[in-house]
């Protein structure tokens, strides 16, 4: 029997702001940290400015970022849901390419918000125009304190497969975006169902194991939350079934869209 949505919510939440105040064990015999980010193509120079202790509460599904559009338009924002340390933001600003822009960190857990505060973006040198601005914000990313229809892009790594109640978190990111805003989401999607020997303990939940859905129920879940143009950008196998996906979806389908960049 399913666990009630209430009780898996506490559960996660719960257990992330203990991991984000303890840290993962080094000793772990699992490529993590500053390794794990170089080996999915995160800028090893930009590693190099990180503190350990942030390293060790990096919990990411993947590298999306090279699919983060770098021509975005003067006052953009850009919205990373499940932040944690919001390393994801500091590598986009670090990289010296979006300008005149904010960077909104959004977790639940004010440790993973309050450890990440303590990374200090350096002016890049070179360039002329304002550089973009990070803040942080502490909310539920199913009740966003964020105007309707103020956000160009909301990233989710390795967060989206930890809601249950999927529905209620893509009408409230559909709310926030502008009418041709972006949705970017890095996580565990299935070839097919869950194989038993992986039971339906909670720590799946910690995982996005339990929270993973099939490629195309989740294709149906982004067109019947209102987004269009779903696309598969990367695919990597962790464990079959267990595939690493990159998926982008628009608020609305149009021609003249933003270019992929690279950082």
């Amino acid at each position: 029997m399913a666990e009630p949505s209430d009780t898996v919510k506490h559960y996660v939440q719960e257990n992330y702001r203990r991991l984000y105040r303890n840290g993962t064990r080094r000793d772990m015999p699992i490529v993590q940290g500053k390794e794990l980010a170089c080996r999915l193509g995160y800028d090893p120079r930009i590693a190099e400015m990180v503190p350990e202790a942030l390293w060790t509460r990096f919990f990411p599904c993947g590298h999306p970022l090279r699919w983060v559009p770098m021509d975005m338009p003067p006052g953009f924002c850009l919205l990373n849901l499940g932040a944690g340390v919001g390393l994801d933001m500091f590598f986009l600003a670090q990289g010296g390419t979006m300008h005149e822009g904010c960077l909104i960190n959004v977790d639940i857990s004010l440790e993973a918000l309050s450890l990440g505060k303590t990374l200090q973006v350096s002016p890049c040198n070179g360039h002329k125009r304002k550089s973009t601005r990070i803040y942080w914000m502490q909310a539920d990313a199913e009740q966003l304190p964020v105007r309707h229809e103020t956000v160009d892009l909301v990233l989710m790594n390795g967060v989206f497969n930890l809601f249950e109640t999927k529905e209620n978190l893509l009408a409230e990111v559909h709310r926030v975006l502008k009418k041709t805003g972006i949705l970017l989401i890095c996580d565990l999607v299935r070839t097919g169902p869950i194989p038993p020997e992986w039971g339906s303990a909670p720590e799946g939940w910690l995982w996005c194991v339990n929270g993973s859905l099939e490629e195309g129920d989740l294709r149906r879940l982004l067109e019947r939350a209102g987004f269009a143009q779903v696309e598969i950008l990367s695919r990597n196998c962790e464990a079959d079934p267990f595939w690493s996906e990159v998926v982008r979806a628009r608020k609305m389908s149009f021609s003249q869209g933003y270019s992929s960049g690279t950082i």
